[in-house]
């Protein structure tokens, strides 16, 4: 497909979006829409681009609570890749949590909905796309020394990495985390720029609560990551690689979806 058909063609489902969001329609009937546009185009589902456009459109211009119902629908309906819109919105939501509260819970009631079913996200036609652009988004391959993008070992880098940031941001929140001392200092970027904490009332009641609650939240995901039977096991296997070959795990695509 041409550039300009490409464009074109995502820019008609911004505007059908828009027009959605407008008009307050049912999240069903924006995603019928939606895929009938993509099927028109010979848009393949799920789709990556699909994932990025509404990603980017939601961050920060359009922060409102029908475009993330709109995203949810996508995610149920496998319009979009949903472990990439999580990777997408971790490397968004996390560094902007006190800026977006809203978003940072809308954030974790997406991953505690769609993060614990790997299985039928290991089987896409394009899920070698989705790995890499997944590996791409969270520098997976860089941080873990990943020597692979099968499915399998970015699956663990994913889930390990979402338990890691999830982790850091609630000591950060808590201010037990070191930002001036390199050996513990976090690896993800969970840090709000200041710009964006001055642009908050950080007295304000409301705020203060909403921050707590979603601390609370996020040790609950944490909590709900290790107890969860597959979850608890991919954690595992990447504890165990991380003190040898760190992450070298090229036979485990078919573990990590029993």
């Amino acid at each position: 497909m041409a550039f300009f058909e490409q464009s074109s063609l995502w820019d008609n489902v911004i505007q059908e979006t828009k027009e959605a969001q407008e008009k307050g329609s049912d999240p069903l009937l924006w995603s019928v829409e939606v895929s009938s546009i993509l099927s028109s185009a010979g848009v393949s589902l799920p789709s990556t681009e699909l994932a990025n456009v509404m990603v980017s459109y939601i961050c920060w211009e359009n922060n409102v609570p029908i475009l993330w119902k709109f995203l949810e629908k996508a995610m149920v309906y496998n319009m979009v890749p949903s472990m990439l819109v999580l990777a997408l919105l971790s490397s968004r939501v996390i560094p902007s949590r006190r800026f977006q509260p809203a978003a940072y819970r809308l954030y974790m009631e997406l991953l505690k909905r769609h993060a614990f079913s790997l299985r039928s996200q290991i089987n896409w036609p394009n899920y070698q796309m989705v790995m890499k652009s997944i590996d791409d988004i969270l520098d997976l391959s860089q941080t873990f020394g990943l020597q692979t993008s099968d499915a399998g070992t970015i699956v663990v880098g994913f889930i390990f990495s979402t338990v890691w940031q999830l982790i850091d941001a609630s000591l950060d929140d808590e201010g037990l985390l070191e930002h001036d001392d390199p050996e513990k200092k976090s690896r993800w970027v969970i840090k709000p720029q200041e710009m964006e904490i001055d642009g908050y009332e950080k007295g304000n009641e409301r705020y203060e609560r909403l921050q707590s609650r979603n601390t609370v939240m996020a040790i609950e995901l944490i909590t709900q990551f290790l107890q969860n039977k597959l979850t608890s096991k991919i954690l595992n296997l990447a504890k165990q690689n991380m003190y040898t070959s760190l992450f070298k795990l090229y036979g485990l695509c078919g573990y990590c979806v029993i």
